[in-house]
């Protein structure tokens, strides 16, 4: 039986230039944490960021709001893609919407509700992402965390029995985002037909179910999906990493392999 080719050997048989670097945030350049807002990045990965945006396109694609993941990054030169593939911002150009929002006074009856289901229930988190809200039960004692699902749906099923609700599950998350056939997968499909993507090679790294669909649509593309964390292959991924230390080893590994590709041309 042949042997498949290591996920470094993959990358190093991608022409200079022709890659296109797409990232998930939490779980994937960040441990996964108690709470969201303490997914600090690293300034070493923050560093391997700009050198490879230098190169090459890198988006950062995640399920939190675009400002909050633009602050969190803060790299030169970067593309984003925020709220699980509702929108996608480029230096210097406007946001563009790859679904349709719900306005916010509907978001904000999707808060009030799952706050609800909250009641007496200690660690339980209700965060409002802008265009969506995640209820995280990472804190709550494994025990309750069963009735805390059935009191989240309850508390959702107005919008959830009209279709206007769509859920994901994700590490120790629910999150209700509006339905609608977009998500990262989508996000990443339409991406890649753009002109600036055209003729690249993508690779997408994630850790969470969330990422499972854009795995497909890198792949579908000639591309390499690679998983942080968890089982090995139970998404369909072509590589598998353990966690996000070995992702910023594997980046500054690209990182510099394109910096000597690049200088050899340029001697």
């Amino acid at each position: 039986m042949m042997r498949r080719p290591s996920l470094r050997a993959r990358l190093a048989s991608i022409p200079t230039g022709r890659l296109l670097l797409f990232l998930d945030y939490d779980g994937t350049l960040t441990p996964i944490v108690r709470r969201p807002q303490d997914a600090q990045l690293k300034a070493s990965i923050r560093w391997t960021l700009g050198k490879l945006a230098r190169s090459v396109p890198v988006v950062i694609i995640s399920g939190r709001t675009l400002s909050d993941v633009q602050r969190r990054v803060a790299v030169s030169g970067v593309r984003y893609v925020a709220s699980h593939g509702l929108v996608h911002k480029q230096p210097g150009a406007t946001v563009q919407w790859l679904g349709r929002p719900v306005p916010r006074t509907t978001v904000q009856r999707w808060v009030k509700a799952l706050e609800s289901a909250t009641t007496g229930i200690t660690g339980a988190l209700v965060e409002d992402k802008g265009f969506s809200v995640a209820l995280h039960d990472r804190s709550v004692h494994p025990a309750h965390r069963p009735r805390l699902r059935r009191r989240a749906l309850r508390a959702l099923k107005p919008w959830l029995s009209s279709g206007k609700v769509t859920l994901i599950r994700g590490k120790r998350v629910l999150e209700a985002r509006p339905s609608g056939l977009w998500n990262k997968g989508s996000a990443v499909a339409r991406l890649l037909r753009q002109r600036w993507a055209r003729g690249r090679i993508p690779l997408f790294i994630g850790d969470d179910q969330t990422d499972f669909d854009a795995f497909r649509a890198v792949q579908d593309h000639g591309g390499i999906a690679v998983r942080v964390g968890g089982r090995r292959s139970i998404a369909g991924e072509d590589s598998w990493v353990p966690d996000p230390k070995a992702v910023e080893s594997l980046l500054r590994q690209l990182a510099r392999s394109l910096r000597s590709a690049i200088d050899s041309v340029t001697k």
